[in-house]
C-alpha cells in the first residue's frame, strides 16, 4: 500500500504546492480566517470527504470513514490555520497580497500537508478500517482555538483515540524530523505588574517614592525566580520585554508598569513561580512604601507527547526519511502551542518538520518576515502523517 500511497502524493504534489502557495498569499489572521476555512471546506467536499459545522465561525472538522468494523479506531489530525501580524519581506512570487500580514510560522504548510494526508487517505478508505478527524484549527497565535474545538465535542462522537500534528522546524533541514516524548513545548503565562509610588520634584526626591527604584529592585530580584528558586535540573524562563513609567525627567514617577512572560515545562514548578512571585513583589514593595498590583494570566499549557504514540511516529519516520534523519531532541522548546490541549486530552504526539534548506538561502526563523520553506517538506510531512495514522490504527503498509 505504500507505493500507492507514494503515488498518490507524487501524481498531486504540483497541486499541494499550489495549495500552499494559495494560502501563503492569501494570510488571515486568528478568528478571521473565512477565506482559509472556506478554501479547506471546498477541498475536502471535492474529495469526498463529510464536513461538519463550523467552530467559533472558521475552525472547520472534516471526517472521513473507512472500512466499518465494530469499535472502530478513531485518529484525529490537526493543524492551525491562523497568520501572523508580520510584514513580509520576500519578493517571491507567492508573498502576501495582505500589507502587514504573514503565514510566517507556516501554518500555510500544515493545512497543505493536512490536506494532502485527507486527499491520500480518502482516495484509499476501502483499504483501512476506523476513522480519520481533521481538525483544522483557528487562532492558535492568538486566543488558542484549540479548547474551543475541544469544548465543541470534537474529541467525541466519535471517540477519538490519539491525536498527530507537526510544526515546521527552520532550524532542521527539509528531509529531517525532530521528536521527543514527553514535555516538548512550554506553558505560558503573562506577567503585567503596576507599581505605585508617590510624586515628587526630582529636587526633593525625600517626598515621593519612586516607582522606577521600587520597579527596579523588584526586577533584579525576579531574576533569582530562576536562579536560585528553580533546580538547575528543571527548565523556566522569566522575561520582562515592556517597561513604561514617568511623565517628566525632573519629576519623581508615580507609576510603572513592566510586563513579562514566564514559561515552564512542569506545572509543579509553574505553581511555585507563581507562587515565589507574588512573595518577592509585595515584600519588596512594602520596603519601599510602594503599593503594587500584580495580575498573572495564564496562558498554553505545555505540550505533553505520548511516548507509545510517539514511538510510534517515531518508527515510521525513520522509514520515510531514514533513521539518521529522525533527531532525537534532547531539549523541549521554551514556545508555546495550543496543541497542548489535545495533548492532555488524548494520547497525542507532536513534532517538528524540518524545512531548512541552507543551500537554497531557506534558514530564516519563524516569525520572521523572510521566512520561507523548502516545499519538498510537504511531501514527506503527507506521508509521515498517512503511515502514521495507518500505523496506529494497526494496518500493515507495506505489503
Amino acid at each position: 500500500m505504500r507505493e500507492k500511497i507514494e503515488q498518490l502524493i507524487n501524481e498531486r504534489f504540483d497541486q499541494f504546492v499550489h495549495i500552499r502557495r494559495d494560502f501563503h498569499r492569501h494570510p488571515e489572521l486568528g478568528l478571521e480566517e473565512f477565506r482559509t476555512a472556506d478554501k479547506i471546506e471546498n477541498y475536502l467536499k471535492e474529495w469526498g470527504i463529510d464536513v461538519g459545522e463550523r467552530i467559533n465561525g472558521t475552525s472547520v472538522v472534516g471526517m472521513i470513514k473507512g472500512i466499518s468494523i465494530n469499535n472502530p479506531k478513531i485518529i484525529a489530525l490537526r493543524a492551525d490555520i491562523d497568520a501572523l501580524p508580520i510584514e513580509e519581506k520576500s519578493s517571491h512570487s507567492y508573498r502576501s497580497v495582505y500589507p502587514g500580514v504573514m503565514h510566517a510560522c507556516g501554518h500555510d504548510v500544515h493545512i497543505t500537508i493536512q490536506l494532502g494526508a485527507a486527499y491520500v487517505l480518502s482516495q484509499l478508505r476501502d483499504a483501512w478500517p476506523g476513522h480519520v478527524k481533521l481538525f483544522f484549527q483557528q487562532a492558535e497565535e492568538t486566543v488558542g482555538g484549540a479548547q474551543t474545538m475541544i469544548d465543541a465535542g470534537v474529541l467525541d462522537a466519535p471517540h477519538v483515540s490519539h491525536v498527530l500534528g507537526f510544526h515546521v522546524c527552520p532550524k532542521l533541514n527539509v528531509g529531517t524530523l525532530g521528536i521527543k516524548s514527553g514535555p516538548t513545548y512550554a506553558s505560558s503565562d503573562t506577567i503585567t505588574l503596576d507599581v505605585h509610588g508617590q510624586a515628587a520634584h526630582a529636587a526633593s526626591p525625600q517626598d515621593g517614592i519612586d516607582a522606577i527604584v521600587v520597579a527596579s529592585h523588584i526586577l533584579a530580584a525576579l531574576q533569582t525566580l530562576v536562579s536560585r528558586s528553580t533546580s538547575p535540573l528543571d527548565a523556566a524562563v522569566l522575561s520582562f520585554g515592556q517597561i513604561v513609567g514617568g511623565k517628566a525627567h525632573n519629576v519623581i514617577c508615580d507609576h510603572v508598569r513592566l510586563r513579562g512572560t514566564m514559561r515552564t515545562l512542569d506545572n509543579t514548578v509553574r505553581t511555585t513561580l507563581k507562587n515565589r512571585l507574588f512573595e518577592i513583589v509585595n515584600h519588596i514593595a512594602k520596603a519601599y512604601g510602594a503599593e503594587v498590583v500584580l495580575r498573572v494570566e495564564s496562558g498554553y499549557d505545555a505540550v505533553i507527547n505520548d511516548a507509545d504514540t510517539t514511538v510510534v511516529v517515531e518508527r515510521v519516520a525513520k522509514q520515510v526519511l531514514g533513521e539518521d534523519q529522525v533527531v532525537q531532541l534532547e531539549h523541549p522548546s521554551l514556545g508555546v502551542e495550543d496543541f497542548a490541549y489535545f495533548a492532555k486530552a488524548r494520547p497525542s504526539s507532536y513534532n517538528r518538520l524540518g524545512v531548512a534548506n541552507p543551500a537554497r538561502g531557506i534558514t530564516a526563523p519563524v516569525h520572521d518576515g523572510r521566512f520561507d520553506v523548502d516545499e519538498e517538506a510537504i511531501r514527506h510531512g503527507i506521508l509521515i502523517q498517512v503511515l502514521s495514522v495507518l500505523a496506529l490504527m494497526g494496518v500493515a503498509y507495506d505489503d
